[in-house]
């Protein structure tokens, strides 16, 4: 009796270790655990496509052509999403409203080529001479609500962070060109959002931001080191990429790594595009630039 009783608690347990083995497995697959799976993305950044005179080195009306080639080369690598990092768009002068959100359409339209999920971060000429939202109104994020400009997704086992720091010093959003471009801020509240996002993620994390989280120079969020302090904070942030600064840049601090990607608008098409297509394994971040773009291998700690 004592021996059939034996046997059958071990079935039990047998079956019960099955199980859940099974749901470990089902949670890795899902991306749902804490373990970091390998995904992939494009970045591409400044396009500032307009339809206009071209400013040295800034070849507004060839972004076009360098957005189709971001694009083809994308669909063809099969990456999980692709983000641009701002400036999406460019204005005339004088300023001309329709006429701009005539060139977002346009360049919208290019963008939304791409087979899969897209997103946007906003920089400060998509506010040039439109409103936020008329901005939203065009250019579209999959699956996130027209009125966020600044959100989380996931994919694979990591969460994706975009912030907008198109503020002023007292925390007055950008809007019809009624700001300055070098006093950019990330504002009180969404800070809170930032820490709150980050405090409820059990995945590794990597933030999108127009402007740069570091350095000091027209270029920098004027309240980066409160931001910094809160991604070093959260032990969760592997890297951050930065548009805005159209020559690029890279820096590591306290173990998260900065990567600023070069404008796509700089130079002539075909001699001059720049894009990214970002690698993201457990250990590393691999980034292939196209163009002009620089290539990194960065290990994550």
């Amino acid at each position: 009796m004592k021996l059939i009783t034996f046997i059958q608690n071990f079935k039990v347990c047998k079956v019960k270790s099955i199980a859940l083995s099974l749901v470990v497995f089902a949670i890795f697959l899902t991306g749902n655990g804490t373990s970091a799976q390998n995904v992939s993305f494009g970045m591409l950044t400044d396009v500032h496509y307009a339809a206009i005179k071209d400013n040295g080195t800034r070849k507004y009306s060839q972004s076009l052509d360098k957005i189709t080639q971001c694009i083809d080369t994308m669909n063809q690598t099969k990456v999980g999403f692709l983000i641009e990092m701002g400036d999406f768009k460019d204005m005339p002068v004088p300023p001309d409203s329709e006429a701009a959100l005539g060139f977002l359409g346009k360049v919208e339209t290019a963008f939304s080529r791409f087979r899969g999920d897209r997103y946007h971060v906003l920089g400060n000429h998509d506010e040039d001479c439109i409103s936020k939202s008329q901005f939203y109104s065009i250019a579209k994020n999959s699956h996130i609500s027209q009125k966020r400009s600044y959100y989380s997704f996931q994919k694979g086992g990591y969460t994706f962070v975009v912030l907008d720091a198109c503020f002023d010093s007292t925390s007055v959003p950008y809007d019809r060109g009624h700001f300055e471009w070098s006093d950019a801020n990330v504002p009180v509240q969404e800070l809170k959002w930032l820490e709150n996002e980050l405090g409820h993620s059990n995945k590794p994390v990597i933030v999108f931001v127009h402007q740069l989280l570091y350095g000091n120079s027209k270029v920098t969020i004027k309240n980066a080191a409160s931001v910094r302090n809160i991604l070093e904070e959260s032990k969760k942030v592997k890297c951050v990429f930065h548009g805005h600064d159209h020559k690029g840049g890279y820096e590591r601090i306290n173990g998260i790594h900065y990567y600023t990607l070069k404008g796509m608008v700089e130079g002539n098409f075909p001699e001059s595009n720049s894009f990214a297509l970002v690698s993201l394994a457990k250990d590393s971040i691999r980034i292939k630039g196209y163009g002009n773009a620089v290539s990194m291998s960065l290990p994550i700690y």
